[in-house]
């Protein structure tokens, strides 16, 4: 592990050991934040068909009420894939997605951070992969957001959720989202970038309501 890494693990534990011993007898009001329900039914034009989950998906987020939605919008080489968690209090759940991918055989080609921009201007980092496996090849954007924060690093994520609840005494919904498609044609990652910046319209639009 790269040494900054370590230093910001170290720092993060601290915050959050510190922050955790703040909380512990203050009383923390629950808000609704962005849970995976906001999700939409249609995205891309196209309307989404909710994939089946296994046993172990649905028991994952049992304890503290979170759930996980998987959907697939389109199909043939322009599929859009959704994924979600939806989490409250268990934010261990929602480490990043190249965890589950190397564990599942995929392996990691590329990784950056790409800021899209909406059509007001605003700015959202998402973090971008290109994943392989037996030939497949598949681009994944994925980014953290409670319907106020937005961001594509799992540590400020977790600093976010933890300043809510020691400065505001809140407990806030978060939802990890990922969006991917086949890697096999020329318009793949304008499509991805497209249905993201689709999310971010409709999120703040509805907040805006």
């Amino acid at each position: 592990m790269a040494p900054k890494t370590c230093l910001r693990l170290i720092l993060l534990l601290a915050v959050a050991l510190a922050l955790r011993v703040a909380i512990t007898h203050r009383s923390v009001s629950l808000v609704a934040g962005y849970s995976v329900d906001k999700l939409p039914t249609q995205l891309a034009s196209h309307p989404g068909v909710d994939l089946p989950l296994t046993r172990f998906e649905v028991e994952l987020l049992a304890p503290d009420g979170g759930h996980i939605v998987q959907r697939s919008y389109g199909s043939g080489e322009r599929i859009l894939w959704l994924a979600a968690v939806g989490s409250r209090n268990n934010w261990r759940v929602q480490h990043p997605p190249q965890i589950c991918y190397t564990a599942q055989g995929w392996r990691i080609e590329e990784q950056s951070t790409r800021i899209l921009r909406d059509t007001h201007a605003r700015a959202y980092d998402v973090q971008h992969m290109i994943v392989s496996r037996d030939g497949v090849r598949r681009i994944v954007y994925y980014f953290y957001t409670d319907g106020n924060h937005w961001t594509s690093s799992y540590i400020l994520r977790v600093l976010y959720a933890f300043l809510d609840q020691a400065i505001s005494a809140k407990s806030v919904t978060w939802s990890l989202i990922q969006i991917s498609t086949p890697l096999s044609s020329t318009d793949a990652e304008a499509r991805v970038s497209a249905a993201c910046l689709e999310l971010f319209d409709r999120a703040v639009g509805n907040a805006e309501r």
